[in-house]
């Protein structure tokens, strides 16, 4: 907030307690405040950021307004949203010693943790890397394991799980639900991440206009389905095809949240006779001519970790390709490389013939555009209007075209009211809605995005997605950087899977569906609802199931409608 601004109320009211080993999962659409509250729990909030703070936050009896921030590093871990602005030691182990060292842990116990904490998020080997050399999955696991290190009573997470792999997800999950048993650790943590949180939560609160509602993981009937879609944070895929599949009313029994319980309920399966495969999402004829060429592409950091390896794949226009693998893998890299930023160690790229080795990164930006991982390696306006303005701009745009297309972003990421105010000042979601703005509104003719739903609401990440769609449909080739699972399987018409620099698959979402083996080699999963459908014996020629309304449809007597 900016001096001349005025006082705005974030949090209205809001009352909540967390006993000993709860898990407590903080949902409410962007901006809601739940990273506000969040800094609250170790006093950050009022202390750093500033503001008006009424009532109070105890922690273990001491109020947060009357100790300093560091006093809580005992009993409080946090990890923020943004993993960068938390990691600043040149070393990993230097990072996750960092605060052991402050608490005057001894040194041979330090080294024991830093092991232990690496080992609970995957990333034994990585010790002495430097954590700017990592990935943003990588980097969100390190904060995490720097959290972990102290075995603080008390674990805050801010969006936690929004850069990492679904193996990584799971991992993160798993190493919760075992510091819940054996220590105790009690857990906050603000996710959009609905599909596992329902695994892992003892309890939902939900922020909305500033007040919060909470309800047991375990009472989560048709009702509160409904309630949540319509609060714009979603509900779990199972929950949300249950729910269609039986009549909802207010003593409806709890709905399932998981495939074994869904596959439970539900059998034995009731599947369609023959036939009624539903229709595969196909991509339309290419273009004579690709887009995008890449040849033999091979790309090495100077510090000798090689990110690809021996990549050759074309992108042609109108396609709607979702980019996915491990953390790690290369995706982020071979984006920067499309544009321009990096250049190729062997093999080339063009885009419209042009070899990214020799043009200029403004010229190739006319043709493809770039959302980073992380928005602020990209805002940099000192308004949201001039943020969006400036690649129209850049590119010799008439004044009333350049207003035009402001005026449209602004209208459809819901940004009017923010026009005038610095993106840099606005919470990590709103900034990431900023980015991307800025990048449709030059209209490019390939749009690259980098995990651009990550952070973001159901309602907000959908309405972003159905924009995605009206651009492809126009002609713009779309490469969605993502580890969300349904969005592959419910959006794009090609996948393309990379595992440690290389290429190891090419085809459609539901040939990759189909594949347990790339599926495995790639830490990713398959969406729930298609899990269920294999848990329930689906027919060949309705297997793999995509989508929920693939699922209704193959479904013997289809949803049941609400009374």
């Amino acid at each position: 907030m900016r001096d001349e601004d005025p006082p705005e109320r974030v949090l209205r009211g809001v009352s909540l307690r967390a006993g000993q080993g709860e898990f407590i999962a903080l949902l409410g659409r962007t901006g809601a405040g739940k990273t506000t509250l969040c800094l609250s729990f170790n006093g950050l909030v009022p202390q750093a950021t500033g503001g008006v703070i009424r009532g109070r936050v105890l922690v273990r009896g001491r109020d947060t307004r009357r100790f300093p921030p560091a006093s809580f590093a005992r009993d409080v871990g946090m990890v923020f949203q943004d993993p960068e602005s938390q990691l600043f030691q040149l070393t990993v182990e230097d990072e996750i010693a960092f605060g052991l060292e402050n608490l005057g842990v001894p040194s041979d116990e330090i080294d024991r943790r830093i092991d232990w904490a690496l080992s609970l998020v995957g990333m034994e080997g990585f010790r002495r890397r430097s954590p700017r050399q990592l990935s943003g999955g990588q980097m969100q696991r390190i904060a995490i394991a720097a959290a972990l290190a102290p075995r603080p009573a008390m674990l805050v997470l801010d969006e936690p799980t929004a850069h990492l792999d679904p193996r990584g997800k799971a991992e993160v999950f798993q190493t919760l639900d075992r510091l819940r048993h054996t220590l105790h650790t009690t857990t906050i943590m603000a996710t959009q991440d609905i599909e596992w949180i329902a695994r892992g939560a003892s309890r939902l609160a939900v922020l909305r206009e500033g007040q919060i509602t909470s309800w047991d993981v375990n009472e989560w009937p048709s009702h509160g389905v409904r309630t949540l879609c319509e609060w714009g944070v979603g509900a779990p895929q199972i929950a949300r095809l249950v729910s269609a599949l039986r009549p909802a009313s207010p003593n409806a029994h709890r709905l399932p949240l998981t495939v074994p319980e869904a596959a439970r309920i539900l059998s034995p399966a009731r599947w369609r006779s023959r036939g009624s495969h539903p229709s595969s999402s196909s991509p339309a004829a290419p273009s004579p001519r690709p887009i995008v060429t890449i040849e033999r592409l091979s790309f090495a950091y100077p510090n000798g970790v090689r990110a690809l390896v021996d990549v050759s794949l074309r992108f042609h226009a109108g396609e709607y390709i979702a980019l996915v693998g491990p953390n790690g893998a290369g995706k982020s890299t071979l984006a920067r490389l499309i544009m321009g930023l990096l250049r190729p160690t062997e093999g080339r790229v063009q885009v419209r013939g042009h070899d990214t080795q020799v043009t200029p990164v403004p010229r190739l930006a006319h043709i493809v555009g770039y959302a980073f991982q992380n928005p602020d390696h990209q805002i940099f306006a000192s308004t949201v209007r001039e943020e969006i303005a400036f690649g129209p701009q850049n590119m010799g745009w008439p004044a009333q075209d350049v207003q035009k297309a402001v005026d449209e972003m602004l209208g459809r990421f819901h940004l009017e009211s923010l026009a005038d105010v610095p993106p840099a000042v606005l919470g990590y979601g709103l900034r990431r809605k900023v980015a991307i703005a800025a990048i449709a509104a030059a209209r490019p003719d390939v749009l690259i995005l980098d995990e651009p739903t990550g952070g973001l609401d159901w309602a907000t990440a959908n309405e972003l997605l159905d924009f995605l769609d009206e651009l492809n449909d126009r002609g713009t080739t779309v490469v969605l950087i993502t580890h969300e699972m349904t969005i592959v399987a419910e959006r794009a018409q090609r996948s393309i899977v990379l595992v440690d620099g290389q290429m190891i698959f090419d085809g459609t979402p539901r040939e990759l569906f189909s594949r347990p083996d790339v599926l495995e080699a790639a830490s990713l999963y398959s969406p729930p609802v298609t899990r269920l459908a294999y848990a329930l014996n689906a027919p060949p020629e309705v297997s793999p199931v995509l989508t929920v309304d693939e699922f209704l449809r193959a479904w013997a007597g289809g949803p049941h409608h609400e009374r």
